[in-house]
């Protein structure tokens, strides 16, 4: 098997020097070897061609009978002397040429290690980021007819590693995640450490799309295996993200691809791989604008609070109105609030899209009939938002909206991770005099714990269980228990998703107090409430059955 570094000759990147840089040494080399041998070369080539001269002309009987008739100058010890100085010339010149081409050796190796620095990972001797950009602007310039294929992978519970076993351990991970990465890949795919635990491989083009396939499991199956570190075993896993490199298309792009793919791997489970998929790109592309645009929306103002009648059952009285999230976007059109609210919970925009909605639907309300009740819900995310109760009690303040009008709904996925820190913030939450409820009551798996050991004021009974629930037997058993348990609690009952009169009847006849939903009215806009409460609710009194050809208003809450 050939070690990573030696992939990059491949591509003109040699483990050492680039052939630039080995142009550029061989030149420095020459020009130093020119200054070192000159002094030395041309002393010796010029005695050798005057010896000659000098002994035809007998120059040396010259001097020496010059030297004897003038004994008194002392000329043989002056020859001494220069003879010696030579000699000393000579010796110096050498021990100077070594040593500067000991210099121009140790420059040549520091000039290596920095190249060699610049283009390798120093942890796992892969290549790094920037040697692989390079590989991949070669590929791209090809332009191979059958294209690559590319796989990303990522370490899965690494991390915990780091964190509990040290960085050191974790070197040792990714040095050993390295080799592995080198065994099962052939000495003509292209390997590279992107950074932290995330890798890459090239895959050689003469592999077929079965091939990398298989490939991807034996390298799921060989990270799988645990690592050795002083005497422990240590486990981890990985996710690889498969994309075809095709023709044409940028190293970017198909970087992008890849990671997409790694993100789907991640997302359905880890441990596994996934191929890129043009429609899920597509669909990831849409919801990628859609978070943007909608960071625009929230400042803006274009997600609006609409409002749904909640009704007295038994008087058939208007009591108040749940706030409903409607984003319409000037291009799109309509968005489902089941899209845009879960991209807001995603991308960490929902307590600024919740705190936009509360504002304008405390203000939209704070005039209307003042025995009419707002109830606003709470996401999961939100709620554990350590400025939750103070973003609350700003609204309010500004506003000047009633706080006792108010109801905070939250689910019980809010509150079951710690009941605790739950209690705490709906007891302030209750101290400014607002109310709290439990929402979509039925569906967790603590519900009764929940309701005795929080402060609530009234559950709500989730729509699934009450639409069309004449047909169904089984909600009615559940439905009937939910009341009984209110009742022993003495809390108060929201019916969700009425949207029949055999849904009404049946919930009515379990003296359920209020109820919501489609046979009542559907959401509406705060204009069209304030008409409605001028002409249609203008006594507070008011209900409605749905017509023929109207369906039921399904509508996400606004947080």
């Amino acid at each position: 098997m050939v070690h990573p570094l030696e992939t990059v000759d491949a591509y003109d990147l040699p483990t050492g020097l680039s052939k630039v840089g080995v142009m550029f040494e061989k030149m420095r080399r020459a020009k130093w070897t020119t200054k070192v041998f000159n002094v030395h070369t041309a002393f010796f080539l010029s005695a050798i061609v005057t010896w000659p001269v000098f002994a035809e002309l007998e120059l040396f009987e010259a001097f020496y009978e010059f030297s004897r008739a003038h004994e008194n100058w002392d000329l043989d010890e002056l020859v001494l002397l220069v003879g010696n100085l030579s000699i000393a010339l000579i010796v110096s010149s050498i021990y100077r040429s070594r040593q500067l081409r000991k210099v121009v050796r140790e420059r040549a190796q520091e000039y290596e290690r920095a190249e060699r620095n610049a283009r390798h990972d120093p942890l796992t001797g892969l290549m790094n980021r920037r040697a692989f950009g390079e590989v991949m602007q070669k590929i791209e310039a090809q332009d191979t007819p059958e294209g690559r294929y590319m796989a990303m992978i990522d370490l899965d519970r690494f991390k915990p590693i780091n964190d509990l076993q040290g960085h050191a351990a974790g070197d040792a991970i990714l040095r050993r995640v390295a080799d592995r990465l080198v065994e099962h890949t052939g000495s003509t795919d292209l390997v590279a450490r992107l950074g932290g635990d995330e890798f890459v491989v090239i895959f050689d083009t003469k592999r077929p799309s079965a091939a990398v396939e298989r490939l991807a499991r034996r390298l799921l199956h060989a990270m799988e295996k645990p690592f050795e570190y002083e005497g422990a075993q240590l486990h981890i896993s990985c996710s690889i993200g498969l994309a075809h490199w095709a023709s044409g298309v940028s190293q970017s792009t198909a970087l992008a691809q890849a990671d997409r793919a790694l993100y789907t791997a991640k997302n359905i489970g880890r441990a596994r791989f996934a191929w890129y998929d043009a429609d899920l790109d597509r669909d990831a592309t849409e919801r990628a604008q859609i978070e943007t645009d909608l960071r625009e929306a929230i400042v803006t103002g274009q997600v609006q609070p609409w409002f749904q009648p909640i009704v007295e059952i038994n008087a058939q009285r208007l009591t108040g109105f749940e706030v409903l999230a409607r984003w319409t976007h000037p291009e799109r059109g309509a968005i489902a609030p089941e899209v845009f609210i879960e991209i807001a919970e995603d991308s960490g925009q929902i307590s600024a899209l919740s705190n936009s909605l509360l504002r304008r639907a405390c203000l939209a309300a704070r005039d209307w009939d003042a025995s009419l009740s707002m109830s606003f819900n709470i996401s999961p995310r939100q709620f554990h938002h350590p400025a939750l109760v103070s973003d609350i009690k700003l609204i309010i303040d500004e506003t000047g909206f009633d706080p006792t009008r108010l109801t905070i709904e939250v689910t019980e996925r809010s509150v079951i991770r710690d009941f605790e820190t739950a209690r705490e913030k709906l007891n302030a939450l209750k101290a400014m005099g607002i109310s709290v409820a439990l929402d979509d009551f039925g569906t967790g798996y603590s519900s009764l714990a929940s309701l005795r050991q929080l402060p609530f004021d009234r559950i709500k009974i989730d729509r699934g269980f009450i639409t069309n629930i004449e047909q169904q037997p089984q909600n009615q058993k559940i439905v009937s228990g939910i009341m009984s348990l209110a009742r022993g609690l003495e809390l108060d009952v929201t019916a969700e998703g009425i949207e029949s009169r055999e849904d009404l009847d049946f919930v009515k006849q379990l003296d359920c107090a209020l109820g919501q939903g489609f046979l009542f009215d559907k959401a509406v806009s705060p204009d069209e409430v304030a008409w409605l409460l001028q002409t249609k609710w203008s006594n507070l009194r008011g209900s409605r059955t749905p017509g023929d050809g109207e369906t039921p208003d399904r509508s996400f809450k606004a947080g």
